[in-house]
C-alpha cells in the first residue's frame, strides 16, 4: 500500500512539473562570438546570452593580444556557427551560417571584397548550441 501511495505522489509531482513547462518553448539560447584585432582573435560558444559570449570572446582575444580592451567583436551567433577570415594586411571578414564551412566561405568572401593582395584565410570557426 505504501508503494502505491508513494507512486501516486510521485506521479502527481511529475505531472505538475511537466504541465508547468511550455511545450513550444524551443531549445534555450546558446550564443557564440568571435572577436579580433590584427594578430589576435578569441572565440566563445555555448553561452546563455549574446552579451556573455561577446565578453568571453573579447577577453580571450585581449589575452592573446596582450592588451586589454584592444579587440572588437566581429560576429555573434545563436545556435549556429561563426567564422573569421583574415588577409595579409589586416583585412578581415566575419560571418555566421548553419555550418562552419558555410560561415568560412562567407567570411572569406567578405574579406576578399576588401581587395587583399593575397587570398584571405579562415583563422577560426566555431559552432554554438548545435
Amino acid at each position: 500500500m505504501r508503494l502505491i501511495v508513494a507512486l501516486a505522489l510521485l506521479h502527481g509531482c511529475l505531472s505538475a512539473a511537466v504541465a508547468a513547462t511550455p511545450a513550444d518553448a524551443g531549445p534555450p539560447a546558446s550564443w557564440g562570438a568571435i572577436a579580433s584585432r590584427p594578430g589576435a582573435y578569441g572565440y566563445a560558444f555555448n553561452h546563455a546570452s549574446r552579451d556573455a559570449a561577446e565578453r568571453a570572446a573579447r577577453a580571450q582575444c585581449d589575452r592573446m593580444a596582450g592588451r586589454a580592451g584592444s579587440c572588437d567583436v566581429r560576429v555573434s551567433f545563436d545556435r549556429s556557427c561563426g567564422a573569421l577570415a583574415t588577409g595579409n594586411f589586416g583585412e578581415w571578414g566575419a560571418a555566421s551560417a548553419a555550418t562552419t564551412s558555410a560561415a568560412g566561405k562567407a567570411a572569406i568572401a567578405q574579406c576578399e571584397g576588401l581587395l587583399p593582395t593575397e587570398p584571405c584565410k579562415v583563422v577560426t570557426s566555431v559552432c554554438s548550441g548545435r
